[in-house]
């Protein structure tokens, strides 16, 4: 139990006063000896043990009223677990409030309000009722700290509307540590309204490590809240499209999609699915089996004068509307966007880029410092790199290690000369083994290799040559991968370069993990750091013309590449506008949720509390702390009437009366 005016407390030494009282009254009645008493004594000596218990009675239940009375006054809170966080709010801390917008936290409870809602009302809800003055706003959208100037703006739609993009909760979490070292407040309290979805924590991320630290720096007095909807049986259906391309066939134009339809069971059904091209509404549908459905390559026909086509593809709204819809452009038929970036001529990178995707400008000229086009960035638009020589240093390891953590992938490859000085996220090229042929696999093939470079680092172990020499390895980095294989990708006459099987499958599986590609062609996901949304060759920068052609709900008043659609920008009114479509991340849709035991592992010395609002307690408007002085009060007046029924005079036995 906790109070809201800890000061009435005080006051509970006025509790002795029925004692006092007692015992002044006692002293005014002093006794005497006196003979012909002595025989009535005897005679109510029977009577004096009920006597004296109801006299203790009253005593007992005036000093509980006055207790009582006491206790109704400091307000008293059933908060359970969050009794803690009541007093401390109540003495002047701030309350933080990280809030993940993404797409997952849309889904709806039976009422209809979304778990984003729920948890926030019910926070919302509990800061009023604490009366709390000072409440500052993290969200996963701007990553700010915002002071708000109540708590009714925790309701705002502007600050807390749901977003297509994914949440970085420990880069929040990491802002609102730096907002209590900034602002010098080693006492607060952080109420995280998340459904704890793997995309959004993002367990493998560095910044933990940080947050860790920052915590450990702040003290005992730094308190985590964990607020979140217990997940129901029903089931949910997401829709991604997975490819879209414009075919010329000479006499007409079709647009072909491809769609990838996922749901939560095991069940099997046919889903319909809605293809929106140019105000124009054509239906399929999809078998789903074990969860999984597609439909492949279905054609529509499309204007012959339209040299670009934009629509969506939706399913029937369910519990998470926010995966219902997929938005796209499509303007030739382009394959992903694959960036090349190597130190020696390599043939057979080139030929495999250029068979699995479309290979974009990466590499700088001749005399840069920096390997890439632009010293330290990496072109929006790439899905995956393919890096061949000394592993990134300086701007380029910076830029590189951006793009894996905004979900790209890479792919790197030795150079002729390894620099043993030289490492990337933990792991560096270690030594060449040239002309000894060894056996080497890779996933379900194997094949015999002449020259290869083994590694040294903590990665996944993906493949091994000879006798358990890391061949391949794989390091998480944000929402990427970086893999790193030491075949021999210069020798054209090599053997991994002539089977091309293993390189293949690597390049490949890079190519499919990466989620940046999963948008299509002049597709972004939500929340990525995309050049095009801001500076170089294709801006969509927030000062230019910006016209939304097609936006999901959430979209309305979100900042760009925030919310799902499909938007043109013009540089001027003479120009042609330029098309770009933004999708939620795939991962979205995925249910795997951080177990207790990951984030104790993650959180270190934090304190932290979780609590899961399941059924009717999820849709109601309470807070997670309740105000009991009436309880108090009813209390009381229950110990008056006892107290008024223990004093009344008790009747003489063999008493009678005359009417």
């Amino acid at each position: 139990m906790s109070f809201l005016r800890l000061g009435a407390l005080w006051a509970l030494p006025l509790v002795l006063i029925p004692i006092v009282i007692h015992l002044i009254h006692r002293r005014r009645h002093p006794t005497a000896p006196w003979a012909a008493m002595m025989f009535l004594r005897r005679a109510t000596q029977a009577r004096r043990g009920p006597a004296k218990l109801r006299r203790w009675l009253i005593l007992a239940v005036r000093t509980l009223v006055v207790a009582a009375v006491v206790f109704a006054l400091a307000r008293p809170l059933s908060s359970g677990m969050f009794g803690v966080a009541a007093s401390r709010v109540v003495s002047g801390a701030p309350s933080v409030v990280v809030l993940d917008r993404s797409a997952s936290m849309q889904r709806r409870t039976e009422s209809g309000l979304t778990h984003q809602a729920a948890a926030l009302q019910r926070v919302a809800e509990t800061l009023r009722t604490l009366g709390t003055q000072r409440v500052v706003l993290i969200d996963s959208v701007s990553v700010t700290p915002i002071e708000l100037a109540d708590v009714d703006a925790l309701t705002d739609p502007q600050l807390t509307g749901g977003a297509a993009s994914a949440a970085d909760v420990p880069k929040m979490l990491r802002a609102a540590m730096q907002y209590l070292m900034d602002h010098d407040h080693s006492v607060a309290d952080v109420w995280v309204c998340s459904d704890g979805q793997m995309n959004d924590w993002r367990p493998d991320a560095e910044s933990w490590g940080r947050v860790a630290q920052a915590a450990r720096t702040l003290g005992d007095g730094v308190r985590l809240h964990l607020v979140d909807v217990a997940d129901d049986p029903r089931v949910n259906t997401s829709v991604v499209l997975t490819r879209q391309r414009v075919i010329d066939t000479g006499s007409a134009k079709e647009l072909a999609v491809s769609v990838l339809v996922e749901r939560q069971d095991d069940a099997s059904v046919v889903v319909p699915l809605r293809l929106v091209v140019g105000g124009v509404t054509q239906s399929f549908e999809v078998q789903v089996n074990d969860g999984r459905g597609e439909l492949i390559d279905a054609r529509v026909p499309v204007p012959e004068d339209q040299d670009v086509i934009y629509g969506q593809v939706s399913i029937p709204a369910d519990v998470n509307a926010a995966d219902d819809d997929w938005f796209f452009v499509a303007a030739a038929d382009q394959d992903r966007p694959i960036g090349l970036a190597t130190e020696s001529p390599c043939l057979a990178l080139e030929v495999a880029a250029d068979v699995l995707g479309n290979v974009v400008a990466a590499q700088g000229g001749a005399g840069q410092g920096s390997r890439l086009q632009q010293p330290g960035q990496l072109s929006g638009g790439m899905a995956c790199l393919i890096w061949q020589g000394q592993l990134p240093v300086g701007d380029d390891a910076a830029a590189v290690a951006r793009f894996l953590e905004s979900g790209g992938s890479v792919v790197f490859f030795p150079p002729f000369d390894v620099d043993r000085g030289v490492e990337f996220q933990g792991v560096r090229w270690a030594q060449w083994t040239r002309g000894a042929v060894r056996q080497a696999s890779f996933d379900q093939w194997e094949l015999p290799i002449a020259a290869s470079c083994s590694l040294d680092g903590q990665m996944v172990q993906l493949a091994e040559i000879g006798e358990g020499e890391l061949w391949i390895g794989k390091v998480r980095v944000g929402g990427g991968a970086a893999w790193f294989c030491g075949a021999d990708v210069i020798d054209p006459d090599s053997l991994f370069v002539k089977d091309g099987l293993v390189l293949y499958g690597l390049m490949s599986e890079a190519l499919d993990a990466s989620p940046l590609q999963i948008a299509g062609d002049g597709g972004i996901v939500a929340g990525t750091d995309d050049r095009r949304l801001q500076t170089g060759a294709d801006p969509l920068s927030a000062t230019a013309d910006i016209e939304t052609l097609l936006a999901g709900d959430e979209a309305i008043g979100m900042p760009l590449g925030h919310g799902a659609g499909v938007f043109a920008k013009r540089h001027s009114a003479e120009s042609a506008p330029r098309l770009v479509a933004i999708n939620r991340p795939a991962a979205e849709s995925d249910r795997r949720t951080i177990a207790d035991s990951q984030l104790q592992e993650l959180l270190g010395d934090v304190r932290w509390n979780r609590v899961v609002l399941r059924g009717p307690q999820a849709d109601s408007g309470g807070g997670l702390v309740h105000e009991i002085w009436g309880a108090i009060w009813v209390m009381m007046i229950i110990g008056m009437l006892c107290e008024a029924w223990l004093t009344l005079p008790g009747r003489t036995r063999g008493e009678s009366r005359w009417f």
